[in-house]
């Protein structure tokens, strides 16, 4: 029977029960968890983040029978039930920092409560933490997995001053984590940020920033390997639909949504998830990511500041220009980089310079259309080399 396509499901559980197409990355999350115990990982919204800790969590939970015929069910993981304690900041109530204060202190008492733990709610939300992981930690280590580390931030990245109010609560927040490196067994964060160590890490100074590692470049997104692979039955029905070639749906979809790359050495260009399996389930080209992933701050910003860029496919950037992040003085290329509009084209190993470029017609697309929509003015190419 043919597996249905996992749109909008962001909980391997639910993926697994459903039937439904799950691109094997175990063999690379498996190296994740026994060679490193504290990482940090950027990526643009809707490319899997959420799944990636979904499948975190499953695994520290010890649920062993879930990844019945995956890659890391037959590599030598002991499967030890650990606490989780997860948390995404997408979830929470970010539009003030009382509410994200608030916000974050309930959802640590509803972890608590599953464990059957009082939490004391005068507390802040570190102090929350520090004694949920203390307590949790007398069954087994502990595994913290936190989602959207920076949404509160960048929600509110146009308004300088609440940004900076948010940043404090997470810096705060996150500070507490390296001291209670005894009771955890793993620490795993993402972002679309990759956010400096001296800003929110500053106190947690002891992650393993994996943004731009190579190793873990295909951790997120898909290849075209993997495209073809996994959804073969899908592409020859998206061919048959528009009367195409099976080489030719490739070719285009290579075009739509391919291009990505987060090293400066490449391994596998990677496509967006989300924009593959709605092309998949409609079998139509369209702007898919642009529906749902026109980040407001970006927008916002764009109006707000006058930015100049002549060439939006030639853009140099050193390895620090790609993560630093000011609130106060935010370079646009960055913020561009982060969020996935333009991504890693090439590397020159003499000078450490990346240039950078839009990685498909669909980020082309939704550039131009949202500016326009804003009628925000700033020149643009009009054609570009998506391979």
């Amino acid at each position: 029977m043919l597996k249905k396509l996992p749109i909008g499901l962001q909980t391997i559980s639910k993926l697994i029960e459903k039937n439904c197409v799950y691109i094997d990355k175990t063999a690379l999350i498996y190296d994740l968890i026994t060679q490193g115990e504290c990482y940090f990982l950027a990526r643009p919204r809707r490319f899997g983040k959420s799944l990636l800790v979904s499948t975190l969590a499953e695994i520290f939970a010890g649920n062993k029978e879930l990844f019945a015929g995956l890659a890391i069910a037959s590599l030598p993981y002991d499967w030890k039930k650990h606490p989780v304690i997860a948390i995404s900041f997408s979830d929470l109530d970010c539009t003030s920092p009382e509410n994200l204060q608030e916000s974050l202190k309930r959802c640590l008492q509803r972890i608590a409560k599953q464990y059957q733990i009082t939490l004391e709610t005068v507390n802040t939300p570190g102090a929350m933490l520090q004694d949920l992981v203390k307590m949790l930690a007398k069954e087994n280590t502990v595994a913290l997995l936190i989602d959207e580390c920076d949404y509160a931030i960048l929600k509110h990245i146009h308004q300088p001053a609440m940004a900076n109010e948010m940043s404090e609560i997470l810096t705060n927040f996150y500070a507490v984590i390296k001291g209670l490196d005894a009771y955890l067994t793993f620490v795993f964060l993402t972002g679309v940020n990759k956010t400096s160590k001296t800003s929110i890490f500053s106190g947690l100074n002891n992650l393993n920033d994996i943004s731009l590692d190579t190793k873990y470049n295909t951790l997120l997104g898909y290849t075209n390997d993997e495209i073809i692979t996994y959804f073969e039955p899908y592409l020859i029905e998206a061919a048959n639909d528009n009367n195409y070639s099976a080489e030719q749906v490739c070719n285009d979809i290579t075009m739509w949504y391919g291009g990505y790359q987060f090293s400066h050495r490449i391994t596998a260009k990677i496509y967006n998830p989300f924009s593959i399996l709605l092309f998949l389930s409609k079998k139509e080209f369209s702007n898919y990511w642009l529906e749902t992933e026109t980040p407001t701050f970006l927008i916002n910003l764009l109006k707000e500041k006058n930015y100049s860029i002549q060439d939006f496919d030639q853009i140099k950037a050193t390895s620090s220009e790609l993560s630093q992040f000011e609130v106060d003085d935010i370079d646009l290329k960055t913020l561009l980089f982060q969020t996935g509009y333009i991504t890693i084209k090439s590397y020159n190993i003499d000078t450490r310079n990346y240039t950078l470029g839009f990685p498909n017609k669909e980020c082309i697309d939704a550039f131009i259309i949202a500016t326009k929509n804003e009628n925000i003015n700033i020149p643009i190419i009009n054609t570009v080399p998506f391979i």
